[in-house]
C-alpha cells in the first residue's frame, strides 16, 4: 500500500541476579467469517470450528445495549508505600485523564489489571503509574520506589508475568533540557509486587533512545520497532530477551531478505502468534496505511496484501487483539485531522472490516492507548479533536462478543 500526501548509573548486577530479584518468590499477577460488509465484532471473533472465548464480564449496573459503552471510573485512594507512623490517604486518587502520549501494556495481569505509565497531562510530562481494574472499573494511583523512569511522552511498555517493562519516550520535555541532551535509552523493569523500579545495566550495542516507537512481547522477548530521534525516522527492530541469564544484551534483528517497512514513527504494533503486526505511522513526508508482519522464526518482513475496507492513512492510533482479530481506533490523519473510526483486521484472511451502529463510541482522538482483556477492548485517554469532549473519569469499552441489536 502506497503512502499518501506529503506533510511537513545503573546497579552493576548481573542479569541473572536482577531477574531472580524481579521474578522469584512473588505471586504471578493476573488474563467467522462474516458475509456482510458491516459485521459485528462478535461475528468476527466467532468460528464454527472454535468455541467462542468466554468473556470476563465486569460487574455493571446495566448491560450496555451496544458493543461500545462508556464506563465511569471509580477513583480509589492511592496505593502508597507503607510508612511507619504515617496513615495512608483515604482521599480518591486524582483523575488520570485527560492525558495523551502515555503507554498501556497490551495485556492485563492475571487478575485483570491494566497498567498505565507516564504521558502528557495538561502540557506537562508525567512519570506516574495507574492501575485500572477491569473487574470493577476502578483506577488507583500507585506509588513506586527505586530507579523510577523520568517523566516522558511517546514511550512504550509491555507486561511479562509480574514485571512491567518501560522503554524509550521523549524525555527532553523539561524546559531546562539542552538540544544536545540525549533521550533516555534505559530499560526499566517494575516489580508489580514490591513496586520497585530497576534500570537494567545492559552490555554491547543497544537501540538509541527515541519516541514514537512501538513494542510487542513474544515469549520472553521484548521487541522494539521504529520511532524517531531528533527528526530522524527509524525502521530498526531490536529484541531484549528476559530469559537470558548471563549478561543483559540487546539483539538487532537484521531481517532476512531486502523487504522491510519504511522508516516511521507513530505506528501501532501488536503480537499475533509468532508474528509482529505493524500498521500505519508517519515520516517526514508521508502518512502510511500499510500493514506489515515480521516472523520471529524466519526473521522475514512481509507486507500483507490486505483486502476489504482498508483504513485511511494515519499515525497516533492504537490497536488491540482479540483472538486473531486486531481492532484499531482513531489516530491522526493527513492534515492533522483526528479520526474516530473503529476498524478491524482479521489476520487469518488479511481482510479489513468497518462497523456501523456500534453505540456510544469514543470521540475522535490520537495519542490514546488500547488493551484487551478477554472479549473486551479498553480505550484510555488520548488527545481529542478541538470539538471533541471526553470525561476525566470515564473510559470507553468495546465488547467484541456482543451482537448489534
Amino acid at each position: 500500500m502506497q503512502p499518501s500526501h506529503k506533510i511537513q548509573s545503573p546497579h552493576p548486577w548481573s542479569l541473572r541476579r536482577l531477574l531472580l530479584r524481579l521474578f522469584a518468590n512473588t505471586p504471578r499477577l493476573g488474563f467467522e467469517p462474516p458475509t456482510s460488509p458491516s459485521p459485528t465484532p462478535q461475528s468476527l471473533n466467532s468460528s464454527p470450528s472454535q468455541p467462542q472465548q468466554e468473556s470476563s464480564q465486569p460487574p455493571q449496573q446495566q448491560q450496555p445495549a451496544y458493543p461500545w459503552s462508556v464506563q465511569s471510573l471509580l477513583l480509589l485512594p492511592p496505593a502508597t508505600i507503607p510508612n511507619p507512623g504515617v496513615a495512608p490517604s483515604t482521599s480518591p486518587s486524582p483523575p488520570p485523564f485527560p492525558r495523551h502520549g502515555h503507554t498501556l501494556a497490551a495485556t492485563a495481569s492475571e487478575n485483570g489489571d491494566l497498567y498505565l505509565f507516564g504521558g502528557c497531562v495538561r502540557e506537562t510530562a508525567r512519570n506516574d503509574l495507574y492501575v485500572f481494574s477491569t473487574r470493577d472499573y476502578s483506577a488507583t494511583l500507585v506509588q513506586t520506589t527505586g530507579e523510577i523512569p523520568s517523566p516522558r511522552v511517546g514511550h512504550a511498555s509491555a507486561l511479562a508475568d509480574n514485571v512491567l517493562i518501560v522503554w524509550g519516550g521523549d524525555t527532553k520535555t523539561d524546559p531546562t533540557s539542552k538540544p544536545t541532551d540525549k533521550q533516555d535509552d534505559g530499560l526499566y523493569l517494575l516489580n508489580l509486587v514490591s513496586r520497585e523500579w530497576t534500570r537494567v545495566n545492559t552490555y554491547g550495542p543497544s537501540p538509541a533512545g527515541r519516541s514514537g516507537h512501538a513494542v510487542a512481547m513474544i515469549g520472553t522477548k521484548f521487541f522494539v520497532f521504529g520511532g524517531q530521534v531528533d527528526g530522524e525516522f527509524l525502521n530498526d527492530l531490536w529484541a531484549f530477551d528476559l530469559s537470558e541469564r548471563t549478561q543483559a544484551t540487546w539483539e538487532l534483528c537484521e531481517p532476512a531478505g531486502i523487504e522491510r517497512p519504511a522508516q516511521r514513527a507513530g505506528h501501532a504494533v501488536v503480537a499475533c502468534g509468532d508474528r509482529i503486526i505493524v500498521f500505519g505511522g508517519v515520516d517526514s513526508q508521508y502518512h502510511y496505511n500499510d500493514t506489515w508482519a515480521f516472523d520471529v522464526n524466519t526473521k522475514k518482513w512481509s507486507e500483507l496484501q490486505c483486502i476489504g475496507f482498508i483504513p485511511s492513512n494515519r499515525e497516533g492510533h492504537a490497536i488491540a487483539i482479540v483472538d486473531d482479530v486486531i481492532y484499531m481506533f482513531g489516530g491522526r490523519g493527513v492534515g492533522g485531522k483526528d479520526l474516530g473510526d473503529l476498524v478491524a483486521l482479521r489476520v487469518s484472511d488479511q481482510r479489513w472490516f468497518m462497523f456501523q451502529n456500534m453505540g456510544p463510541g469514543p470521540s475522535m482522538r490520537s495519542g490514546h492507548a488500547m488493551a484487551s482483556v478477554g472479549n473486551h477492548v479498553f480505550v484510555l485517554g488520548g488527545e481529542p479533536a478541538p470539538t471533541g469532549v471526553y470525561g476525566d473519569d470515564s473510559i470507553n469499552v468495546l465488547d467484541t462478543g456482543r451482537r448489534v441489536n
